[in-house]
Parts: C-alpha cells; sequence; structure tokens
C-alpha cells in the first residue's frame, strides 16, 4: 500500500474550506448525448443560483491521440467558470462522471479482465502521463477548489465491472499534489450505499482530504432502503471523516430518476433536508442536464424550479 501524502491542515490554503457550496455535476457528454450545446447549458448555470460545479476532464476528449493533447473545451469551460465566478471541482482519472464511467481513449484501451483495471500496468502509466499533463495545464486557473482522484474509484463498473485500485488513486493522488503549488484539497469519492462499503471509505480517507458522497434514495426500483442511504450512513461517514480530520461533501446528491424509481421535486426536498440536518455544507447535485432538457424541450420546468428554490435554502439555512 502506497504511503499517503495527505499534507497538513496548515500547509493546505485555508480558503478552501469553511465555505458553503451548491452546485451541480455538469457533464458536456451528457448535455451532448441530450443534443444541448453546452455553452447555452452553461448561461442556465447561473439562473438557478448555484455557485459551484463539479467537470470532469474527459481522459478521451483530452488526449485523443496518444501524446497529443486537446485542452480547448477544458480551457473554454474553465475560462466561463472564472469569469462567473463559478468554484470548480474538477475530476481526473480514468474514471468520470456520467456512462460509460470508464472514459479511456480508443487507442488506450485494455484488455485486461482482472477486476482492478489498474493493475494494467502499461495503462496505469499512461493513465499518469495524462493526469500530470492535466494538472500542469489547468492548475493556474483560479476556480478551482479542488481536484476529485477518479469518480467512484472502488465501486464496480462498466461492462467488465472493474475498479480502480486504491494502490493507484494514491499515486494519482500523491502526482497531483506534487504538481499542485496551491496545495487544493482531494476528494476521493465513495458510493454510500450500505455499510458494507465501511473499508471503501477508511481507505478514500487515508489518501483524501475530503471524503466525496455520492447519495442516492431511489434506486433501479429499490425505494424502501433510502433512509438508510440518505440519513443514517451520510452522518456516520461524516462522522468518521472529521474524526479524522477529514472535510465531507455531498459530490452526488440524487435529483434525477435512476429507473425504474421515480425521482420528483418532493423527494429532492425530503433529501436535501436531510442532508441539511447532517449539516453537510457543500452539495453537487446530480441530474442538471435532465432538468435543463426537461424545461427547454419538454415544457417541465418542476425540477429546475426546484432546484433554484434548493439553492437560496442552501445558502440561507444554518
Amino acid at each position: 500500500m502506497n504511503e499517503s501524502m495527505v499534507p497538513p491542515d496548515s500547509d493546505i490554503d485555508e480558503s478552501f474550506f469553511g465555505q458553503r457550496r451548491f452546485g451541480a455535476t455538469f457533464s458536456v457528454k451528457e448535455l451532448e448525448r441530450r443534443g444541448l450545446d453546452w455553452q447555452e447549458a452553461f448561461d442556465c448555470v447561473q439562473d438557478l443560483g448555484l455557485n459551484a460545479l463539479r467537470l470532469g476532464a474527459y481522459w478521451s476528449d483530452i488526449e485523443p491521440e496518444h501524446g497529443v493533447f486537446d485542452f480547448e473545451q477544458l480551457d473554454a469551460l474553465l475560462t466561463r467558470c472564472q469569469q462567473t465566478n463559478i468554484q470548480v471541482l474538477l475530476t481526473i482519472g480514468m474514471k468520470g462522471p456520467r456512462w460509460p464511467e470508464f472514459h479511456i481513449p480508443a487507442w488506450a484501451q485494455s484488455d485486461f479482465d482482472g477486476e482492478d483495471i489498474s493493475n494494467d500496468t502499461q495503462l496505469a502509466a499512461q493513465c499518469l502521463d495524462y493526469v500530470e499533463a492535466v494538472v500542469n495545464h489547468v492548475k493556474g486557473f483560479k476556480c478551482i477548489i479542488a481536484f476529485q482522484v477518479e469518480n467512484e474509484p472502488l465501486d464496480k463498473a462498466g461492462e467488465k465491472r472493474q475498479i480502480v485500485g486504491i494502490d493507484f488513486v494514491a499515486k494519482e493522488a500523491n502526482l497531483i499534489r506534487s504538481l499542485d503549488d496551491k496545495l487544493r484539497p482531494i476528494v476521493v469519492t465513495a458510493w454510500c450505499w450500505s455499510f458494507k462499503h465501511d473499508e471503501d471509505v477508511k481507505d478514500a480517507l487515508r489518501y483524501a482530504n475530503v471524503l466525496g458522497l455520492d447519495v442516492y434514495t431511489k434506486v433501479r426500483g429499490d425505494d424502501t432502503t433510502g433512509e438508510s442511504r440518505s440519513g443514517i450512513l451520510p452522518k456516520h461517514y461524516k462522522a468518521l471523516a472529521n474524526s479524522r480530520g477529514r472535510e465531507a461533501w455531498i459530490t452526488e446528491c440524487q435529483a434525477e430518476p435512476w429507473n425504474p424509481s421515480h425521482f420528483e421535486k418532493d423527494d429532492l426536498e425530503i433529501l436535501l433536508a436531510k442532508l441539511h440536518k447532517g449539516k453537510f455544507d457543500n452539495i453537487f447535485l446530480w441530474g442538471f442536464e435532465k432538468w435543463l432538457d426537461s424545461k427547454l424541450n419538454k415544457d417541465d420546468d418542476e425540477m429546475w424550479n426546484a432546484v433554484k428554490s434548493a439553492a437560496t435554502d442552501h445558502f440561507t439555512h444554518r
């Protein structure tokens, strides 16, 4: 197991902490899948009252050919964020927000069938090269307030149901810290599903300044265990993080349906009430692309308006 390089709190710019953030994941890939223009979508962000976005530095987009990097779109996104005072949680790694979860470029695709894809040494080395290139390129953007290493790295995903092992997550985290002169916090996320994920959370806390929790109450028809996932587990993991001198953020708060389950405005209000009761100051919603699609193309702005109201409530809630 790699040794952690989590720096002492005194070595991190304190301005990154102690703030209230209410944002959403903003995925250009998902917007394009829905036929939406990301520039026009970005214009709508401030209408919601959000002050933060979680973006994916998708490897498949940034390095379409081995050693050839294209930062045009990411630069444009970060520039818009900086111009509008939107704070950014930037996700870097093999896994990123939205399907297909593993965003590995075609030239680097692996035939490795083992559970931990990072055991493919060639793929792992290529990924570290990409991580280094991204951090060196974007670290001058003041809007970036934290780097998220992978997305739910220890949760099985993709067609082969693979993970990104904690040893490799540690290498990525240590590399980012060695390159980032601002020593921004490192976020590692975990699926907030059941206590059987305790070891995943404890592993994440070894290498993270911030534990990111992904909280869903209604999943694939399972609406009966949502109380544990949204009430009991977030409080449990937040206490665990705080006991180790770490923060806990909600990096994915369900705000769209996960078929065949329904998820409506009332469900969002109930979930957010629980998270506020648990004293979570940093919450990133999941579903921006769907709310915008519904508003623009389906004459349905119910969830859009619910999020606007929730943002106002978040910044006045104490």
